[in-house]
Formats: structure tokens, C-alpha cells, sequence
């Protein structure tokens, strides 16, 4: 899932590869921020934006500045506007007054997701999802729809990130982001299926039939995606195995309940290969997250129902 608080180490890190960190240090009074936020040249925004971005790295409340600074999205330097967006992102719903002001720029967030620069694309998604008003969603839908089929992985990444907060802003658009979470699980690009999954967990977890067409391509990619990825994969097809293929009791030794059982152990055979392959490579920096989800995995612990009383799934196939 996407972190929502990471705006001060995002605003920390776009000073620190322009190497301005002195702003850290300088106190400036807010009507020279000011002035430079509304400086008609441009030549003092660049200037006034890494002030602020200085100051949300630190901790201090600049929520004030938001009218002066949603006015420069429209600027035409990409540097600019990467700050400006950083800073919508960590304030678009901070307040009633902030969230309307927003609203009023929703036009130049939307012409942004026609960007050349991947990068304002996803942080113009970002802030169009992060305004809270349920009389936009639709618009948050389409824009979503747009960056999902995006080429770039980083923007899809962004749209899987911002299906769960239009979930939670609107239930009732359930299927619509279903069938996004679908779409999104089809993906071939590791940074985007580890967002997908964490969408279908927080949206949908029970509806594992979204996972059918996706499982067997999700196992061979396991060992390409980053550690939070290789977790939340781990745990939730292991759960999907062991909902939907049945495992005969080892009391039955007719030919038909052993052919039965080869065709049940052979995606959670898939899936501990993955696994086993995973273990086999972690070092003494693996996190204890992705040992414990591989330890659940390979000894048959962890997150999984297990079937019904019968020790029967429910005998759909991948």
C-alpha cells in the first residue's frame, strides 16, 4: 500500500539531489514566502518551494501557504511542479478549506495525467485521489482508468495505490474497481503486481476467483518482486491454494483419490518451488516479514482457511 505520511521523506530527498540542504538550516519569514510563491517571473517559486518542502521534512504545519502554492501547478518548469505536487499530496485533505481549493484545480491535475514527464502523471493521480469528496469519484475513476493502462509501471503502480482510498471514499463503486484489480494482477511488471495484490487485499480479499487467470504467472514472478511484494504474495496465494484445491485424505488409496490428489498438489507445489527458490536466497538482511511469510509457506502455517471441514476447498481451479 502506499504510504500516504512519506511527503516529509519525499520533500527531504527532492532537496537533498539538488543539493540545497541549507534550506534546512535558514529560517525565512512567511510574507518573503510568500512573495516568492507569487512571484509572476517564477525565477523566486523554485525557491519558495523548497523552503516549504524544507519545512515538511521537519515536521512544521505549512498548510497555510496552500492557496499560493495550488496556483503553481500550472508552472511550465518540471521542477517546480514535482515540488508543488509533493506538497499537494501531503495537504490535499488536511482541511475543509484545502480540499475545496483543491477541487478548483481539479482541470490542470487532469491535463496532467497527459504529461509527458511519468512522473507528474503519477503525482497528479496521487493528488486527485487524495481529495476526499465523494461528488468527484467518478473523475478519480476515469483517472484511474487512464493510468492503469499506462505505459509507464510507475504510474500503474500509482493507480493500483489509489483503488483502495476510492473504495473506502465510495463502496458502492465495487465492481468498477474490481474489475481495475483485475486488469492491474495482469500485469507483467513486478512493481505493479505487488501494489495490485495489496489493492485485491484490502478491497476484496475473499474474491479469490480474481486470482484464477493470475496465479501461475504470479508464482514464477515471486522471486522478481521487492521483500513487501514477495510478503503480501506469499501469504495470499497460499490462502488462495489452500481455498480452492481439495486434499484428499491420505486414507484414501483408490487410484482415482490419488490422481485427485497429484492435481491438488500441484499448484501448492508451484507455489513452495517459488518459495523454496526465495528461501534458499535470503540473507542476513531479509526481513523478518518475509522469512516468517516463507516459514508459513513451506511448514503450512499462516493465513489460510484450509477448506471446509471435509478437507475440501472449494474445487476451483487456477
Amino acid at each position: 500500500m502506499e504510504a500516504w505520511s512519506d511527503a516529509p521523506m519525499a520533500a527531504a530527498s527532492a532537496l537533498a539531489m539538488v543539493g540545497e540542504a541549507h534550506f534546512f538550516e535558514e529560517s525565512m519569514d512567511p510574507a518573503q514566502v510568500r512573495r516568492f510563491l507569487d512571484d509572476p517571473t517564477g525565477r523566486d517559486l523554485l525557491k519558495g518551494m523548497k523552503w516549504l518542502l524544507a519545512m515538511i521534512s521537519k515536521g512544521r504545519d505549512v498548510s497555510e501557504f496552500f492557496p499560493a502554492v495550488v496556483k503553481s501547478v500550472v508552472a511550465r518548469s518540471v521542477e517546480v511542479k514535482k515540488m508543488v505536487y509533493i506538497y499537494l499530496v501531503h495537504y490535499a485533505d488536511h482541511s475543509p478549506a484545502c480540499r475545496e481549493l483543491a477541487l478548483l484545480s481539479i482541470n490542470s491535475f487532469q491535463k496532467d495525467l497527459a504529461a509527458s514527464n511519468q512522473l507528474i502523471r503519477a503525482m497528479a493521480l496521487r493528488v486527485m485521489t487524495s481529495i476526499r469528496v465523494p461528488d468527484i469519484i467518478q473523475i478519480q475513476l476515469l483517472a484511474v482508468r487512464k493510468c492503469a493502462g499506462d505505459i509507464n509501471p510507475y504510474v500503474r503502480k500509482c493507480a493500483a495505490n489509489a483503488l483502495p482510498k476510492i473504495h473506502k471514499l465510495g463502496p458502492d463503486q465495487l465492481p468498477a474497481l474490481k474489475a481495475l484489480i483485475a486488469q492491474l494482477l495482469r500485469d507483467a511488471s513486478t512493481m505493479v503486481l505487488g501494489s495490485a495484490v495489496a489493492a485485491f487485499n484490502a478491497i476484496c480479499p475473499d474474491d479469490l476467483a480474481l486470482l484464477h487467470p493470475s496465479f501461475r504467472k504470479l508464482c514464477h514472478l515471486l522471486a522478481d518482486c521487492d521483500e513487501w511484494a514477495q510478503i503480501l504474495l506469499l501469504k495470499t496465494l497460499t490462502r488462495y491454494v489452500r481455498r480452492n484445491f481439495c486434499d484428499p485424505s491420505p486414507r484414501m488409496q483408490d487410484d482415482a483419490a490419488k490422481a485427485a490428489r497429484n492435481f491438488a498438489d500441484q499448484p501448492l507445489r508451484e507455489l513452495a518451488a517459488a518459495g523454496v527458490e526465495l528461501a534458499n536466497g535470503i540473507t542476513t538482511s531479509a526481513g523478518a516479514g518475509f522469512a516468517s511469510a516463507a516459514g508459513g509457506l513451506l511448514l503450512g502455517d499462516g493465513d489460510g482457511d484450509g477448506g471446509d471441514s471435509d478437507g475440501h476447498g472449494a474445487g476451483a481451479g487456477a
